[in-house]
């Protein structure tokens, strides 16, 4: 059977829909399930949020030029707090960080002093945290989940979502199992 992976992607919105249409229709060309609150919403509750993330097998993260939306209480941003959140619930994780270069070419300038400082730290902490590719543009973000994903599809602690026509028929099994038990005690009670 072949198991699809679902794929969380976490990015901030404004900056990154060219990057996360690219790891979308990467995920999607390998077989798998993409996700993320953002392809829905801007912003959603953290709850909401933790639903998705538990049942992803897979958590992308996508580092541009923002830092994100803060929490309410300011401690850090909804794309940090769910990077966090991944990590906390043993979710494997990769990131891609666009490249300065690549930022440059957008149309928008992306530096807010009051959380450059922020991002910075976020950014430096995720590189010595998890496989982290860097990302001149969305080819190499497709071609990075491209090579990734099938290592993840490999793992057996990775379950995955599987097509209803590959399963088999549980009702069948159930018979099988019942005239199973039925030998085994019958060979059990004239071993006796």
């Amino acid at each position: 059977m072949r198991k699809k992976l679902q794929v969380f992607i976490s990015s901030t919105f404004s900056d990154l829909v060219e990057e996360r249409h690219a790891a979308v229709e990467a995920i999607l060309r390998a077989g798998h399930i993409p996700t993320g609150t953002e392809l829905f919403f801007n912003e959603v509750s953290l709850e909401f949020s933790k639903r998705w993330i538990d049942e992803s097998d897979v958590f992308i993260l996508i580092l541009g030029g923002l830092y994100g939306t803060m929490l309410p209480d300011d401690s850090k941003s909804y794309t940090h707090w769910k990077y966090d959140y991944a990590g906390e619930v043993g979710k494997p994780r990769f990131a891609f960080v666009v490249t300065d270069e690549a930022l440059r070419r957008k149309p928008y300038d992306f530096v807010t002093m009051e959380t450059y400082q922020r991002l910075q730290e976020f950014k430096q902490s995720v590189m010595e945290t998890i496989p982290t590719f860097y990302a001149e543009d969305e080819r190499h973000i497709k071609m990075v989940i491209r090579d990734q994903l099938p290592v993840y599809q490999r793992r057996d602690d990775l379950y995955g979502w599987f097509s209803g026509k590959e399963i088999p028929d549980v009702q069948q099994l159930l018979e099988e199992n019942a005239k199973l038990k039925v030998e085994l005690e019958k060979f059990q009670s004239g071993n006796n």
